[in-house]
């Protein structure tokens, strides 16, 4: 048996509007990267002692509000970068260096974004940037020096509203993926300076979230995405072709998504939903049919939430944190006898 159970929760003045988990000092532990309403990107590490605590080592302030965040190698460095799509219609390159966290690079990007991923879609060490806006396009950025300079721009059909990438095991580069307002699911590539579709599939109505990571143990991450608000469908990459796994309803609508090795002593991933009545889900897969492992209602009202997971704490083990309203909540992951 699996267990949830709340570590800490922590109050912040503004409400978070984005939430990742990563390595940024290299010492084994991950560190909570938010932004806020009140345009703030914040990193925090978790310290140990008497009274475990949140501590703050990084902040920027006053940008505009954050539309959408993604963390990757873009500048080819080996350390992690933020890439921040803000309401004021520009893409901003954060970096973290010396306990500081700050701006890179700025670029127009003409129309109000909906989404971003960082993804390697190149064979080199670099990361690039894909972003879609209002305006139904889609723009490929990969850093030049000094600057991030556009590789691609493809206009589509409909505003794209999630994006994940797509990592295939041995293969230097990765697709991604995304969903539009119509229901559609699409797997994407860059080459030849262009994005090129690579597959199409109809899910149901709008596909509001979308999650990868590899939790069958295949050469393709699989993909789970949340259309109508509350039917999961979870798909694989069969004889180069998308084919659906299975579907299934979840009990509140969703309103995050990730997926992954959540448990570290387990062969296969794991699914982690947060849902509007602030309950975090986790389901394991088994090949077959997706089982709930273990699930906790961290808040008596309900709110969107965010989630995420990582070694916090740094003792090699998962632990999950969500963000609802001004509010995060750090959750550790028990194994019951």
């Amino acid at each position: 048996m699996t267990k949830l159970s709340l570590i800490t929760e922590h109050s912040f003045k503004e409400g978070v509007t984005s939430l990742e988990l990563v390595d940024l000092t290299n010492n084994g532990k991950a560190n909570i990267v938010l932004s806020t309403m009140n345009g703030d990107i914040r990193v925090f590490e978790w310290t140990k002692g008497k009274k475990p605590r949140l501590k703050e080592i990084a902040k920027t302030s006053d940008l505009p509000p954050v539309a959408a965040m993604d963390v990757g190698d873009v500048l080819g460095n080996g350390i992690p970068d933020f890439v921040v799509a803000g309401l004021d219609n520009q893409l901003r390159l954060l970096v973290f260096m010396d306990n500081e966290l700050t701006v890179k690079s700025i670029i127009p990007i003409g129309a109000i974004p909906t989404s971003l991923v960082v993804a390697n879609v190149l064979d080199d060490k670099s990361a690039e940037v894909i972003v879609s806006t209002t305006d139904q396009a889609l723009r490929c950025y990969g850093w030049f020096d000094v600057v991030l300079d556009k590789l691609a721009h493809k206009v589509v059909d409909h505003p794209v509203l999630s994006m994940r990438r797509l990592s295939i095991e041995n293969v230097p580069y990765s697709r991604f993926v995304f969903g539009d307002e119509t229901g559609y699911l699409f797997v994407y590539q860059y080459a030849d300076d262009r994005l090129h579709e690579v597959w199409k599939t109809k899910v149901g109505k709008e596909v509001f979230h979308i999650a990868t990571g590899n939790i069958a143990g295949g050469r393709y991450d699989e993909i789970v995405c949340v259309s109508d608000q509350r039917t999961i469908t979870l798909f694989r990459v069969e004889q180069q072709a998308l084919d659906r796994v299975l579907t299934i309803k979840a009990p509140a609508p969703v309103t995050a998504v990730r997926m992954g090795r959540i448990l570290q002593d387990t062969p296969a991933g794991q699914i982690l939903l947060s849902l509007l009545d602030s309950t975090i889900l986790l389901l394991g897969f088994n090949g077959i049919e997706l089982i709930e492992l273990a699930s906790l209602k961290t808040a008596s009202k309900s709110a969107e939430s965010l989630v995420a997971f990582g070694d916090i704490t740094g003792d090699a083990r998962n632990e999950i944190v969500q963000a609802i309203g001004n509010k995060i909540f750090l959750l550790r992951i028990d194994d019951e006898d």
